[in-house]
């Protein structure tokens, strides 16, 4: 994959290595080197640190938490559940808190392997795919692509590594398509997409104000265009219209809800801004075939 070297400890931040931080399992040993990752159960800590020239996910695997995180000119102090993704980009140095213990995954991808898989999609110029920071999101395929590389460092078996060589290929590709939609999808339907930064701001806008009512006319307006414009673009870009998208994003954070609180259904529909249980029922049911109130007995047994 064009790197040789082995990705080690030497190479990251250090965070496994600050007090209170109980190391689990690695790939420092293994001789990978397009990824390298540590699962490890992490105190409360506060920590600055330097810029580094790979990119880091972070993955918590319980809570919630409450995380402070300040990156570019992104600040956020949140809640953050189990399944969560904080994204730190090549190049930019970050400050982070954690104020309880949880348990992470943390996957650094090489930044020569997101551009080699970024040219062969047709951006030859290097740099032209900017990495996005994200802090506290969810992506359900990101996040089973680094449940498999760790479980990867776990396996002493010689194919292990080009196993790791394609997983790293498609974690590329997927910050790629999360960050450049028009890689996948504009391009070929002749509509441009959204582009990261739009497309970050709309999903901001809908995770802040997710217990509210949210009107088409603020979310184009928090993406910098018109009803018209965003609306088509935001499809190309999430194949689903900006309706459809709340709807899952109302339906995941209850799914979170239920499965991590004991707060009443009703109270839960009202914090996922549906206008009351009932609500919450019909469309928790048409995106998971359960009610809330089967999902959560499910998932606790």
């Amino acid at each position: 994959m064009g790197v040789t070297m082995p990705f080690t400890f030497r190479e990251t931040h250090g965070l496994t290595r600050l007090p209170g931080c109980a190391l689990q399992s690695s790939s420092s040993d293994l001789g990978w080197t397009s990824l390298f990752v540590s699962t490890q159960h992490e105190s409360p800590f506060e920590a600055a640190v330097e810029p580094l020239s790979d990119h880091l996910l972070v993955f918590h695997l319980n809570g919630p938490v409450y995380v402070r995180g300040e990156v570019e000119d992104i600040r956020v102090r949140q809640l953050v559940p189990a399944g969560s993704l904080f994204l730190w980009p090549a190049g930019s140095g970050f400050r982070v808190q954690l104020e309880a213990s949880v348990k992470t995954i943390h996957l650094y991808i090489r930044s020569s392997v997101v551009e080699q898989v970024a040219a062969s999609l047709g951006y030859r110029e290097p740099g032209t795919v900017q990495i996005a920071p994200r802090l506290g999101e969810t992506d359900e395929l990101l996040e089973q692509l680094a449940l498999e590389v760790a479980r990867a460092a776990t396996s002493q078996t010689t194919s292990a590594r080009r196993y790791i060589d394609h997983l790293a290929l498609a974690i590329a590709a997927r910050l790629i398509r999360i960050n450049s939609p028009d890689a996948f999808s504009g391009v070929a339907s002749g509509i441009q997409g959204l582009t990261a930064v739009q497309l970050k701001r709309a999903k901001d806008y809908i995770e802040t104000h997710l217990n509210e009512v949210i009107r088409l006319l603020s979310l184009s307006e928090a993406s910098g265009l018109s009803v018209s414009h965003f609306t088509r673009r935001f499809k190309v870009t999430t194949g689903l219209s900006p309706h459809q998208f709340v709807l899952s994003r109302r339906v995941e954070r209850a799914k979170r809800l239920l499965k991590h609180t004991n707060e009443a259904i009703a109270q839960i529909a009202l914090c996922c801004g549906f206008s009351h249980q009932e609500h919450l029922t019909h469309t928790f049911k048409r995106f998971t075939g359960n009610t809330p109130g089967r999902y959560r007995q499910m998932i606790r047994n």
